[in-house]
């Protein structure tokens, strides 16, 4: 079923439609145990796998999903049957399909493989497609309708399993469903506008949250998902463990999905804990109840991994910063060649302090690897700045790199009007969910006159619309040529602005050419800019730290009605000041000479000692900074090691985990930061004497429990603690009680940490508490996972659980120094 029938069925059914519950708890209740995948049973227990699909039908569930939510090759690697992958989902699809026959649609369960993809784990994009696609190959083989890529944390997984999706079920519909928080975001820092906007660029048949929290949290999610995404939206929370106190029974999860469907949820199920009962009961409170249309906004839409930014419509000027480019003469293009980022970094840094929203990222330097290259500089971009990204090359390998590795919805720039470099950028922005920019050229060459440009304007806008390709995320650059070389070109490029602007698309320029070989560039290009604006430009490449430009964007988004009540103008004023623009008379900006003497030669107190440069290096996640500053302070400054940890490195993690705990990093920053932390603390280890080293302050065990093959949270939790310089012993996952017990034994632990991502397995994490309180009744065991809360913690007789890695970083030095009283 493709994308377009899928939206047609849902129509027919003019109502919200119901997707079933849970299936792991189901399928241990009828007899599945570990160390047996649930996938397995449905090649040893058809029968039983088909009884629960049986039962959500009967309940009213309108869509199943098969039995493989694990099913990726790197998933069934744990016992052994990588080899059966797409056999196994094939099978799981049938049974689905049988069951279902015409009464139901069957969504294809693809979930996250567990693992962080570069560059915070080591999984690369192209092995995560790969285990992707045979498990999404045996799913359309076996008879799914649609493809459920679902649970997911890293918007760069999600990508990874769509590519896997386009190429092993071509033409199949597919949804992207996210896991949020209790802050409203993935771990990852995906927010939920950040998902939709991809999931719709991506071209995606809907977007949906699931797992993660309870229905009554997921209502603003489902909220920003049908705004911003203009796709069907589906939700699917969790209800948790029945007998604990924060159990959503079967009638008041019920009552809340009503709430959701008023969100604007099209599709509502169940997720963990919840049964056929649960979906029985809504179907009975949803009676009646129609679902919202999706969304119509119409702004083009580009994003990081955590940060929206809308153009078009009459909005202000999307600012898209071009000094990252080694064409500059600057310093820029030697550092980038020899692999150096440090000022590549201060440009992104400088350009966003000075108001770009999107930053350009161009490594065109002739004999060297550009595509290794454009990999690595959009990395370090995006992690050093929260804006989305603009992937400049004229080379379609390239492009595509960088495509690869960005986040969220980057900006193509460009390709041009060329039969085949048109269709080829349309292609690689639907298939990595991205804005393209076109210039309007092609075998031809450059169109001189406005009637020449109109034509080729006219021939990209058809020829996208014949492949589907979304109008919102076509940008048709206007063509700035150089007034110096043709003093009528500048009249022909706003009167393209203008027919742009007529066809309902968004525009943009690259400013600065229009004053190329001309003095005094900065007012020619400030003045050219004024006029585009007054013509519909809706986008401009520039450098937002010229004289003047920040001014003038300011002051034409006013004048042409993009700046309603005048409020950024307004609230713009102190920025203003600071750039020395202020009113006659009135000279409140520091001397130039001050600001210089001030940067030069910065006082004690405001870099807060000489460990200042260090903490900055850890908390901005720079590890080849931080190992310099680490080895000046000890090797050329004489500072000791011990200190080095004590007063700069500690109090750097505790600046970062107050940043995570209040929402401004998220895990990409925290995994940074933590590693940089390690460098730089093993390199000042290794310069102590050895009477200075001491023990490590504790030794913690960490394991997920026997049947349990997720253990990302787990690994996470292992790496900030190593940071802050305990001991891990980190036994895997799928770990026998048996060998935890022995592990903890053995190696004097201080601490045990436990966990379990399913429900299934929440009963074993128990069972291994029991066994470790019997045994070593004095050692601290703690809990964690999605389904963990308070309640069940101190229900199984653990000494607690935290939220996330820094939580639990506090939870085991406050048990770890009571157990030293």
């Amino acid at each position: 079923m493709d994308r377009m029938k899928f939206w047609q069925w849902m129509e027919a059914k003019s109502r919200v439609i119901l997707m079933d519950g849970g299936m792991g708890t189901l399928l241990a209740e009828k007899g599945w145990k570990p160390p047996m995948l649930p996938e397995e049973m449905n090649v040893y227990s058809p029968d039983v796998v088909a009884s629960i699909h049986e039962a959500y039908l009967a309940s009213g569930a309108d869509i199943i999903e098969t039995n493989s939510f694990g099913g990726s090759t790197r998933k069934l690697a744990h016992r052994g049957l990588q080899g059966k992958a797409r056999d196994i989902n094939k099978e799981a699809a049938r049974i689905a399909k049988g069951c279902a026959g015409d009464k139901a649609l069957v969504a294809g369960s693809v979930g996250p493989l567990g693992e962080l993809l570069e560059p915070f784990g080591s999984l690369s994009f192209e092995e995560a497609y790969e285990a992707f696609y045979e498990q999404i190959a045996g799913l359309a083989e076996g008879g799914a309708d649609f493809i459920l890529i679902e649970t997911m944390m890293d918007i760069r997984e999600a990508k990874a399993a769509v590519a896997a999706a386009k190429d092993a079920a071509q033409g199949l519909a597919f949804v992207v469903s996210f896991t949020f928080d209790h802050h409203g975001k993935t771990v990852t820092g995906t927010p939920p506008e950040v998902a939709a906007a991809w999931a719709y660029a991506v071209g995606a048949a809907g977007v949906g949250a699931n797992c993660g929290v309870g229905p009554g949290e997921y209502v603003e999610t489902v909220k920003k998902l049908w705004e911003y995404s203009r796709l069907p939206v589906f939700v699917y929370a969790n209800a948790g463990l029945p007998g604990d106190e924060n159990f959503w029974d079967p009638r008041a999860f019920a009552e809340k999905s009503k709430e959701l469907a008023l969100a604007g949820a099209s599709v509502i199920g169940g997720c963990c804990g919840t049964t056929p009962e649960h979906i029985r009961e809504m179907k009975e409170a949803l009676a009646g109840v129609l679902s919202l249309p999706p969304s119509s906004r119409k702004e083009t839409f580009l994003a990081s991994r955590s940060k929206l930014v809308a153009a078009g419509c009459g909005g202000p000027l999307l600012v898209v910063g071009e000094r990252i480019n080694v064409s500059r003469k600057s310093a820029l293009k030697e550092q980038v060649a020899n692999g150096d980022f440090t000022l590549l970094k201060e440009e992104a840094k400088l350009q966003e302090q000075a108001g770009a929203e999107v930053i350009d990222v161009n490594v065109g330097l002739p004999g060297v690897d550009q595509v290794a290259l454009m990999s690595e500089a959009i990395s370090v971009v995006e992690a050093t700045v929260t804006s989305p990204v603009s992937i400049d090359s004229d080379k379609i390998e390239v492009l595509e790199a960088g495509l690869k590795r960005a986040s969220g919805v980057p900006l193509i720039n460009s390709v041009t009007a060329k039969q085949g470099h048109l269709e080829k950028g349309l292609e690689l922005a639907s298939r990595y969910g991205a804005v393209l920019t076109v210039l309007p050229m092609d075998e031809k060459g450059l169109p001189h006159t406005i009637e020449e440009r109109r034509a080729v304007i006219d021939s990209i806008v058809e020829r996208a619309r014949k492949t589907g390709f979304p109008m919102e995320n076509l940008i048709i650059d206007g063509l700035t040529l150089a007034v110096g070389a043709d003093e009528k070109a500048p009249r022909v490029t706003l009167q393209a602005l203008e027919y742009i602007s007529q066809l309902g698309c968004l525009s943009i320029l690259g400013v600065s050419n229009v004053s190329h070989g001309l003095p005094s560039r900065h007012l020619v290009n400030r003045t050219f800019l004024a006029m585009a604006m007054a013509s519909g430009l809706g986008a401009a490449i520039i450098d937002p730290t010229a004289p003047g430009i920040f001014e003038t964007i300011l002051a034409s988004n006013l004048l042409r009605g993009s700046d309603p009540k005048a409020l950024n103008y307004i609230q713009a004023q102190d920025k203003l000041k600071e750039r020395a623009l202020v009113e006659p008379g009135r000279d409140s900006a520091p001397k130039k000479e001050e600001r210089k003497k001030e940067i030069e030669e910065p006082t004690e107190e405001k870099n807060q000692g000489p460990y200042f440069p260090l903490m900055e290096a850890i908390i901005e996640g720079d590890e080849k900074a931080a190992q310099l500053h680490v080895r000046d302070l000890i090797d050329e400054k004489g500072v000791k090691p011990m200190d080095v940890i004590s007063c700069g490195i500690i109090p750097a993690l505790e600046e970062v985990g107050k940043l995570y705990e209040v929402g401004e990093f998220f895990l990409p920053q925290l995994l940074a930061s933590a590693q940089a932390a390690q460098v730089s603390c093993d390199f000042a280890r290794e310069r102590m004497e050895p009477s200075d080293r001491g023990e490590n302050k504790a030794t913690v065990v960490l394991a997920t429990v026997e049947g349990d093959l997720h253990d990302l949270g787990k690994n996470i939790v292992g790496t900030v603690l190593r940071s802050y310089g305990y001991q891990v012993i980190d036994l895997g996952r799928n770990v026998p009680a048996q060998k935890i017990l022995e592990a903890a034994s053995e190696s004097n632990a201080h601490i045990v940490g436990l966990s379990a991502l399913m429900t299934t397995t929440m009963e074993e994490m128990a069972r291994t508490v029991k066994l470790l309180k019997e045994k070593l009744p004095h050692l601290p065991v703690i809990v964690g996972g999605a389904s963990v809360n308070e309640s069940f913690a101190k229900k199984i007789g653990s000494d607690g659980t935290a939220p996330d890695a820094i939580g639990a970083v506090r939870l085991v030095s406050r048990l770890t120094e009571r157990g030293d009283e």
